[in-house]
């Protein structure tokens, strides 16, 4: 089956992605697509408009914190596995992130957006919910973050 038609956005700014978003509250974000392209072929999803924000910049950052790991919405998978110092504050992320499919839906799949399609089978979501972490969501308008959507996993802690 092929997907429903759509408009097709390809933002360059965190600003004009959310100005599109907030233009069509049925938009989807494509970002790995590992997700929502299999939806859209089976027409489960039929959004308007479809935003594109790979050439956003600034959204591919794994932050390591005082507080834990914040992963930004275009951080891939397998960007994330190989990441020792976050592998260091929470061990559960790369142990996790290993079983996430097969190589190459690790290398185009986003860990943000497994966790934003909250796929029950999904590994990311699970690892979110053990160590108490959080997503931090974008939004047009005043006082967005300016690193747009994020996820943070607390710092982990041996007992």
């Amino acid at each position: 089956m092929k997907p429903a038609p759509f408009r097709y956005a390809d933002p360059r700014s965190l600003d004009e992605a959310l100005d599109v978003l907030a233009a069509d509250p049925g938009a989807k974000v494509l970002a790995g697509g590992q997700s929502l392209l299999p939806l859209l072929a089976m027409r489960l999803a039929a959004p308007a408009t479809l935003v594109d924000v790979n050439r956003v910049p600034g959204l591919d950052a794994v932050e390591v914190t005082g507080d834990g790991v914040r992963v930004g919405a275009l951080v891939r998978h397998a960007r994330l596995l190989r990441d020792e110092p976050a592998a260091r504050v929470q061990p559960l992320l790369a142990r996790a992130t290993a079983n996430v499919a097969h190589p190459a839906i690790r290398n185009r799949g986003t860990t943000v957006g497994s966790i934003a399609h909250a796929d029950p089978s999904g590994e990311m979501t699970s690892v979110l919910a053990l160590t108490g972490g959080s997503v931090t969501v974008a939004t047009a308008g005043a006082g967005r973050p300016s690193a747009g959507g994020t996820c943070s996993w607390g710092r982990w802690r041996r007992r």
